[in-house]
């Protein structure tokens, strides 16, 4: 009798044991990693995944190499990465205040300007750069009216990408 119960409590923690060693889920990291050029608090350099279904493609996110939201009470404000490797570049910024302000992309060794434009209150630029050479980049952000300085408010996310 103690034989068999002793069989029954072992064959318990056994199968116990391994149901719950099944259930665990590893995530493996990401290798790929992101430079940050100026120690600015927007920067963010964690690599992760993410899928995102698009109309044709399926766009999938190598790096996200900043991801912030800005508020500068003296009118500008600036963010950098730097771009490796051959993934696109998912540029997407959004104004948040209430006044405008014009935003720039440009190379910060040759100071080639890549994109300019002026974003009103509520609107967005967004854009995957397919052709962005390596090298560091800087994201300036201006207000347009030449007043005292006035606050602006904005959320900016860079990404490394690539579709499938």
């Amino acid at each position: 009798m103690i034989f068999k119960l002793v069989q029954i409590c072992s064959i318990c923690i056994v199968l116990s044991g391994c149901s719950m060693y099944s259930s665990i889920q590893e995530e493996q990291p990401s290798h790929e990693v992101s430079k940050v050029v100026n120690e600015e608090p927007v920067v963010s350099d964690i690599a992760h995944n993410k899928v995102e279904s698009t109309q044709d493609q399926i766009e999938i996110t190598h790096a996200s190499m900043i991801d912030a939201q800005i508020a500068s009470s003296i009118g500008e404000s600036k963010s950098y990465f730097e771009k490796t490797g051959d993934s696109k570049v998912k540029i997407y910024i959004l104004n948040t205040g209430t006044e405008s302000f014009q935003y720039s992309i440009r190379n910060v060794n040759d100071n080639k300007k890549i994109v300019t434009g002026v974003l009103n209150t509520n609107e967005t630029y967004e854009n995957v750069l397919n052709d962005l050479p390596e090298g560091s980049y800087i994201i300036s952000y201006v207000v347009v009216e030449e007043t005292p300085p006035t606050d602006i408010a904005l959320t900016v996310k860079v990404d490394l990408v690539g579709y499938e």
